[in-house]
C-alpha cells in the first residue's frame, strides 16, 4: 500500500524557463540542474495526481478520536471518472491532418503522412498523450528517424511519461524551446539524461534519489554530474513537445480535489453513522451486575441480568443517534454537481427525467455545451504542441522522402461528436449554400464536416448539380402551359 504525500494546494504545473542564448557543452550541466529545481516541483505534484487518479485519496489516511473503532474509509473515485470522460470525449477517433489547400498534389502529400503516421503508431501515443495530460496536466511526445531500414516507416513516434521527460524555454519573446530532457535511471540512483537541442544531442551522466510517494521518506533529488557524449541534432530542432491540458497547466480534475475529497469524507461519516447504528452504545441506570462481569462477557452473552438498587427500578437503554439520510445526500448531490461544474463533465443528476425541452435546451442545461467549450479550448493548445512535433516529422520525411510539406499546408481534424445536432449543420449549410457561399465555407463552418476539401472531391458531381440551382427557383416555359378558360 503506498502512502499519501499531501500538499498544501494544486495550482498546476510549472513552465520551466531559462535565460540561456545556446546550450552548449560548456552550460549544458548547470542548465540541467537548474531545471531539475523546477521539474522536481512538477514531478511530485504529477505523482500525486497520477496514484489519486488511480485512487489514492487522503481519506485513506483518515483516523478518528473519538471511536476509532468505527472509521470507514471510503474512497469515491471520481477522478477516474471524470478522466476518463475526458478522454473518450476529447479524442474518440485518432487526430489527421487535412490539406489546407486546393492543390491534388498538396492533398496526396497530406494523404501519405497519415499513413505513415498510423504506420508509427501515433494514434497510441496520442491517446496515452491526452491521458497524461488530463491526469497530470502535461503530457510529452517525442519523435526521431527510425533507424531500421523499413521504407513505411521513416520515423518513430512515443508518448513519454511526464514525470520523468520535460522541456525548456527560452524566456524570450515566443518561449521557443531550447531543450528537451527525458530522465532514463539505470540502477537505483543512478540515472542518464538524454538532452536535446537544436544543434546537438547530449547525454549526462547524474543521480536521482528520493521516495515520490510515502510522506515520510527522503525527498527526491536530481543532478546531473557530468557530460558523457556530445553529438550533432541532424533535424535542427527540440524533438520533445509538451502537451497541456488547459493554460495553467492543470490536470482535468485538480481543481474539484477539495470537493471529492469532501464527498469521500461525506460517504465515510455516512457509513460511520451506519456502522454506529448497529453498535450502539448501551446505558444501565441503578443496574448492578454480578461481581467480575466485563464488557466481553456481556458481549458474547447477549443478554443482562440486572439488579436494582434499592427502590430504585435497574433499567437499560441503547444510546441510538442516526444521519438524517436525505439531507446528507443533499449534500452529497450538491457537492456532486459542483465538482462536475468545475470539471466541464455532463451532469447526470441535474434536472434528471423527461421534459419537453428540445436537443438544444438539453444540451446547455445538461451541461454538453461546457464539456464542450473545455474541449474547444484544449484544441487550442493541442494544436500549438502538435505544430511543433510535426515540424519534425516533416523534416524527417523531408530527409528520407519526397515529401515536401510546411505546417501551414496541413490542420489538424478531430472528429469529436461530428452526428451531434446533425439537423442543425445541414440547415446551417444550406442557408450560406443560399446566401451564396462557396461548398467549402458552409461543410466546413457549419461544422457538417471535419475535412471539406476532401469530401467536395469525392463528391465533386453531386455538389456541382446541387450548388448550379443555388436559387431553387422553379422556372415554367409558357409557351407550353395551357390556359383553361372553360
Amino acid at each position: 500500500m503506498y502512502g499519501l504525500q499531501t500538499f498544501d494546494g494544486l495550482f498546476g504545473r510549472r513552465k520551466i524557463m531559462t535565460s540561456a542564448d545556446r546550450i552548449t557543452r560548456e552550460n549544458v550541466v548547470e542548465e540541467l540542474n537548474r531545471a531539475l529545481l523546477w521539474h522536481l516541483q512538477n514531478l511530485m505534484e504529477e505523482e500525486y495526481l497520477y496514484w489519486y487518479r488511480r485512487g489514492i485519496h487522503p481519506i485513506l489516511s483518515r483516523k478518528k478520536q473519538i471511536r476509532p473503532e468505527i472509521c470507514a474509509k471510503i474512497v469515491v473515485n471520481n477522478a477516474d471518472m471524470v478522466t476518463t470522460f475526458k478522454n473518450g470525449y476529447f479524442l474518440p477517433e485518432p487526430s489527421t491532418f487535412v490539406s489546407r489547400r486546393d492543390d491534388p498534389a498538396i492533398t496526396d502529400a497530406v494523404a501519405r503522412v497519415n499513413e505513415y503516421m498510423y504506420a508509427a503508431g501515433a494514434q497510441y501515443a496520442e491517446n496515452e498523450v491526452v491521458n497524461w495530460f488530463h491526469t497530470t496536466g502535461l503530457g510529452v511526445l517525442f519523435a526521431e528517424p527510425n533507424e531500421e531500414d523499413d521504407p513505411s516507416r521513416p520515423f518513430n513516434i512515443w508518448s513519454l511519461d511526464p514525470r520523468s521527460a520535460f522541456v525548456v524555454y527560452s524566456l524570450r519573446p515566443g518561449n521557443r524551446p531550447m531543450m528537451g530532457v527525458n530522465v532514463v535511471m539505470t540502477g537505483k540512483t543512478e540515472a542518464i539524461f538524454d538532452i536535446y537541442t537544436p544543434e546537438a544531442f547530449f547525454r549526462v551522466y547524474g543521480s536521482m534519489t528520493g521516495v515520490k510517494v510515502i510522506p515520510d521518506g527522503v525527498p527526491i533529488t536530481a543532478t546531473g554530474i557530468n557530460l558523457i557524449s556530445e553529438s550533432p541534432n541532424p533535424i535542427g530542432m527540440v524533438p520533445i513537445a509538451e502537451f497541456a491540458y488547459n493554460e495553467t497547466r492543470m490536470a482535468c480534475f485538480e481543481n474539484a480535489i477539495g470537493l471529492m475529497d469532501s464527498i469521500d469524507l461525506a460517504e465515510s461519516n455516512r457509513m460511520d453513522g451506519i456502522e454506529q447504528q448497529i453498535q450502539q452504545l448501551g446505558i444501565m441506570y441503578n443496574c448492578q451486575l454480578e461481581e467480575g462481569t466485563t464488557i466481553n462477557d456481556i458481549n458474547e452473552a447477549g443478554i443482562l441480568f440486572l439488579k436494582s438498587v434499592g427502590d430504585n427500578k435497574a433499567d437499560f437503554k441503547l444510546l441510538t443517534s442516526t444521519i438524517n439520510q436525505q439531507e446528507t445526500q443533499t449534500t452529497i448531490d450538491d457537492l456532486y454537481d459542483q465538482m462536475l461544474e468545475k470539471c466541464g463533465v455532463p451532469s447526470s443528476i441535474r434536472d434528471a427525467g423527461s421534459t419537453s425541452d428540445n436537443v438544444g435546451a438539453v444540451y446547455l442545461r445538461n451541461g454538453w455545451a461546457a464539456a464542450d467549450t473545455a474541449c474547444r479550448c484544449t484544441e487550442d493548445l493541442y494544436r500549438q504542441s502538435k505544430a511543433q512535433i510535426t515540424r519534425v516529422i516533416l523534416e524527417i520525411l523531408r530527409r528520407r522522402t519526397d515529401i515536401d510539406l510546411r505546417v501551414d499546408d496541413m490542420d489538424i481534424c478531430f472528429t469529436r461528436s461530428n452526428m451531434d445536432n446533425l439537423l442543425v449543420k445541414t440547415q446551417a449549410a444550406l442557408n450560406m449554400k443560399q446566401l451564396g457561399l462557396a461548398p467549402e465555407i458552409a461543410l466546413g463552418r457549419s461544422g457538417l464536416s471535419y475535412d471539406p476539401l476532401k469530401d467536395i472531391a469525392l463528391s465533386s458531381g453531386y455538389i456541382e448539380k446541387a450548388w448550379a440551382n443555388s436559387d431553387n427557383v422553379e422556372t415554367v416555359d409558357k409557351t407550353e402551359a395551357v390556359v383553361d378558360e372553360g
